[in-house]
């Protein structure tokens, strides 16, 4: 692992510096400050952002952890230049630190460097994905339960004892469809079963609350929380 953050801050240098080296081509340059929390409605530990710059469809800075980047970095003049910041890829948000995932914060700007100027861009990070809760409410009287999950080729499994997990969206809509089915059992041997589909919204958590309608029959209540958008954060590049 140390050898390839070695790896990655040497090619971060390398590519950063190639307008130092032509005296032909202007350049600008921007400073990365620290990640800064502007609004916040539950807790969260501290991220080491990925950050990563391109422009069109040229990687200029591969993502790099924040923690790797020091000082002034030399861009060539241009516009059309764009930060991205995450908290983790897209894979890591539903792989890490387990197979239910996590949340992912994600944002982008677009921003241009100045010949002889320095150039300061600020970047919201929100959260990128959905979540997905299971519950039951009082009158679920089976003792035995649980509910796959399956969005594209992925499935976890929910129960009583892992009630939570996250699922990337489509970058257009936003959105994805959600394939759920219930097994419950009773004590006395009783099974009970549901199906269906919901859709996941973007920073948005969906709950699934299971309810016994009657005997061997399993009702779905639906809901959606959009007041779920855990953290925004910025992240400043100035002189």
């Amino acid at each position: 692992m140390k050898k390839r953050i070695n790896n990655i801050a040497l090619a971060l240098l390398l590519t950063l510096s190639s307008c130092v080296e032509d005296m032909n081509v202007p350049c600008g340059w921007i400073t990365i400050e620290p990640p800064v929390k502007v609004e916040e409605t539950r807790s969260a530990p501290e991220i080491d952002y990925l950050v990563s710059i391109s422009r069109g469809s040229s990687i200029i800075m591969a993502p790099t952890r924040y923690s790797l980047l020091n000082g002034s970095i030399t861009l060539p003049t241009a516009a059309n230049y764009m930060l991205t910041a995450e908290s983790c890829t897209r894979t890591e948000a539903e792989s890490l630190p387990s197979t239910y995932g996590q949340p992912r914060y994600a944002g982008t700007k677009a921003f241009a460097v100045n010949t002889g100027q320095s150039t300061t861009v600020s970047v919201r990070c929100s959260m990128d994905n959905a979540a997905f809760q299971l519950l039951t409410d009082d009158s679920f009287y089976y003792t035995q339960y649980e509910v796959t999950a399956t969005v594209g080729n992925r499935t976890v499994t929910l129960s009583d004892t892992q009630t939570m997990a996250y699922f990337n969206v489509d970058d257009t809509t936003g959105e994805a469809i959600l394939s759920y089915h219930v097994t419950a059992t009773t004590a006395d041997g009783e099974t009970g079963t549901s199906s269906g589909q919901i859709t996941l919204k973007r920073r948005n958590l969906s709950r699934l609350t299971l309810k016994a309608i009657a005997k061997g029959q399993i009702g779905i209540q639906i809901a959606y929380d959009d007041s779920f958008t855990p953290i925004v954060t910025e992240i400043t590049l100035e002189e």
